[in-house]
């Protein structure tokens, strides 16, 4: 008598299941799957106000703001948390929302994130010829303190804890802190490219739209990454300062109301950059102080 065995072959039954397959791509490419759902799925919720404007879509011009905050909330914030728990567990989860309210960093840097960009750009127009608004400032600045404050926490917050938190911190850890602030300014110039086409679409204005957005992404992404170092990975910290950059760039916002009005974002630009100086080098010099004191006679023994 002869007794057959058989062994399994192999196929689809022996694979591991797709949510475990899914999730070790994830682990092996956490930047590439998060690049590939944000763009995947928030690029769709951010086309909705063009799709409407242009008659793709019912409903005739929308407002882009509730579609930003819900690829902000519902694709982008989720898809960074998500991948970081794939990564790091639950641990790295609490470690990045703990950053996004990392506020103790010292009141040197308090001061140069809160007041930098205004009042640099402030004191660039000035300097230019521009002529200050008094009457009526201190209405100004309480409005400003609102519009801000209720933009950091709706958006800015969660928009950083998203940038800075996770997709530029990570890219800085393998590749550097210049290659990470431009693949982050690439990326945030990309996921904003429709709502580049809500209204008159050429080729010609869109491309100086998403080079402008490529720009200032770059200039804000640079100066986070410096201030991240200065604060200790503070998210909240670079929340604040894009909120400010906002409020120093845009037309009838806070430092354009207080420069009598006119185009206020040169002025930002160019504040933005002698801030990323001034920073920069205060951190050159905090490293090279910390440097001396650990090679002083007797200062391991000390730190004992």
């Amino acid at each position: 008598m002869t007794v057959e065995t058989t062994s399994p072959l192999p196929g689809p039954a022996h694979r591991p299941p797709a949510p475990r397959r899914l999730r070790r791509w994830v682990a092996r490419r956490p930047l590439t799957a998060f690049t590939v759902l944000v763009f995947a799925a928030g690029w769709p919720v951010l086309a909705v106000p063009a799709l409407s404007a242009h008659g793709v879509l019912p409903g005739g011009a929308l407002p882009v703001e509730p579609f930003v905050l819900a690829a902000l909330l519902l694709v982008m914030l989720p898809a960074a948390l998500g991948v970081t728990a794939v990564v790091d567990g639950r641990p790295g989860v609490r470690a990045l929302l703990a950053r996004a309210l990392q506020w103790r960093f010292g009141a040197g840097w308090w001061a140069a994130v809160v007041l930098g960009l205004p009042v640099t750009t402030l004191a660039v127009g000035l300097a230019s010829g521009r002529t200050p608004t008094v009457d009526g400032a201190a209405a100004v600045l309480l409005d400003a303190v609102v519009s801000i404050g209720t933009a950091l926490l709706l958006v800015n917050l969660w928009e950083e804890t998203v940038w800075a938190g996770f997709l530029q911190t990570r890219l800085q850890r393998r590749h550097g802190p210049g290659t990470a602030a431009g693949l982050t300014a690439v990326a945030f110039a990309g996921i904003h490219v429709p709502l580049q086409l809500t209204g008159e679409v050429t080729v010609a204005s869109v491309a100086s739209a998403v080079g402008l957005l490529l720009v200032l992404g770059l200039l804000v992404r640079v100066l986070a990454g410096v201030v991240l170092a200065g604060t200790g990975g503070s998210v909240l910290a670079v929340a604040v300062l894009h909120a400010l950059f906002n409020a120093s760039t845009a037309e009838d916002d806070l430092v354009d109301r207080l420069l009598s009005g006119g185009a206020p974002l040169p002025l930002a630009v160019l504040a933005a950059v002698l801030l990323t100086a001034a920073a920069a080098a205060a951190l050159r010099a905090r490293r090279r102080a910390g440097r001396q004191r650990a090679g002083r006679p007797g200062a391991a023994h000390r730190g004992r």
